[in-house]
């Protein structure tokens, strides 16, 4: 059976036996002729946005758009819908959320574009963008979280009367969900806010599917969620946050929500639930790929893939990891405690974090915990071989060798493939 999965620009092509695959997943797509404008208008009906244009009203507005790194769904003719719904107000700031990622990126260049070009269609004149920088901009202090998160964002949010965050929701490996509480936390904060928000990932509760806004009251418990959550309340400090929240798969918007943030996001948790997560039995061998640009566009970034497909392996398993990282392992500021920690031993990755911890550092501890636990990940990437071996991974220009390889060995193995990863979240079965 041949097999076509996402790497880069283009595909990779695997022949499996059909016996011998025991999966085969993707993120939601069964409606993958879905007329984006169609969905968005609904989504921006009257009756779902008739408080957001009241509240805006003669006031300023602060929206809080993703950046390049996320896979938005939004183009400046989808953009201009939204826009539209501004008119009214005195003045609207744009913020690309850029967390503690690089803010001058073609990528981020390319959404400030758009939003021109939105904005010009839509008839909106009073506006500026701006590109978040964790390191350079101004802050202001809001105080500290009960979990210790000294709270500082930019400056350019605080004299909005109303927010309103863009968000493309997915399952995320440590916040739960993607979801528009982090376009303000880690989205527009300082440094050091996002470095003690993400230590607290290495909770073994901040995971996917946890959330304090879940409707399972058994499935709140997300330290790094909470404190995200505490952080943008004091941020907002009791003002209006409204959300357009969408969920996507390569572009096609399957679903699409307006309204207050509380509620919106709380039904994209359901939605995310029952169509982009799956319990699956753990098998021997799986084959997983981020979902091509922009979810492999670095190893830093496609990380998140083997994260969210993890359980579908057994201890003592192989992974093949399909990512093309044509930007290299990531950005330069995240060498030092991402990459140039993940080449040290294991035993002193996993040591050297859970005595002091640095932010990006997350990554190599949960890298560090999957390599101790597998026989092997196979990599096929641009990547260097040389440094894709300094990092405990297993190079491999062939993919379809590595596959025939385990079917030498085992005849019977079985194996699970997911593509579009970065989108899914996998459970094992009991």
């Amino acid at each position: 059976m041949k097999i076509d999965l996402h790497y880069g620009k283009g595909t990779v092509s695997l022949q499996i036996p059909q016996e011998n695959i025991e999966e085969i997943i993707y993120p939601w797509r069964d409606e993958a002729k879905a007329d984006n404008m169609a969905v968005l208008q609904q989504a921006l009906s009257d009756a779902q946005t008739d408080s957001f244009r009241r509240e805006i009203a003669g006031r300023s507005l602060c929206v809080l758009t993703e950046d390049g790194t996320r896979e938005a769904a939004l183009d400046e003719l989808l953009l201009a819908p939204v826009l539209k719904l501004m008119r009214k107000s005195s003045r609207v700031q744009f913020l690309i959320c850029t967390g503690t990622h690089d803010p001058d990126t073609p990528a981020n260049t390319k959404i400030a574009r758009q939003i021109q070009k939105a904005a010009r269609i839509a008839g909106l004149e009073n506006f500026a963008i701006h590109a978040h920088d964790c390191q350079q901009d101004g802050f202001l202090r809001a105080g500290r979280t009960s979990r210790g998160t000294e709270v500082m964002f930019n400056a350019k949010a605080d004299d909005a009367d109303v927010f309103l965050a863009l968000s493309d929701m997915k399952t995320h490996y440590f916040a739960g969900y993607s979801n528009p509480i982090k376009n303000f936390v880690p989205g527009i904060c300082a440094f050091e806010t996002a470095e003690h928000n993400h230590s607290l990932a290495l909770d073994s509760n901040s995971t996917f599917g946890l959330h304090p806004w879940h409707a399972n009251a058994n499935r709140t418990n997300n330290p790094v969620a909470r404190d995200q959550l505490e952080a943008m309340q004091m941020v907002v400090k009791g003002r209006p946050v409204y959300t357009l929240a969408t969920i996507s798969t390569a572009g096609t918007i399957q679903w699409a929500r307006f309204g207050a943030i509380e509620r919106v996001a709380g039904e994209a948790f359901d939605k995310i639930d029952e169509r982009n997560t799956h319990t699956v039995r753990p098998v021997s061998r799986l084959i997983v790929s981020p979902g091509g640009l922009p979810n492999d566009v670095t190893l830093y970034i496609a990380q998140r893939a083997l994260e969210l497909t993890k359980n579908a392996v057994a201890d003592g398993g192989e992974v093949l990891f399909l990512a093309a990282c044509p930007d290299g392992v990531g950005e330069e500021r995240t060498m030092e405690h991402f990459y140039n920690l993940l080449t040290a031993p294991v035993d002193h990755i996993l040591k050297s974090i859970e005595s002091e911890y640095n932010l990006y550092s997350h990554k190599p501890y949960k890298f560090a915990q999957m390599i101790r636990r597998l026989r092997r990940i196979w990599m096929h990437t641009q990547i260097p071989d040389d440094l894709i071996t300094a990092a405990h991974l297993h190079p491999v220009h062939e993919p379809q060798k590595v596959v025939d390889d385990w079917l030498a060995e085992d005849p019977q193995t079985r194996i699970t493939v997911v593509d579009g990863a970065n989108k899914i979240a996998l459970y094992a079965k009991a």
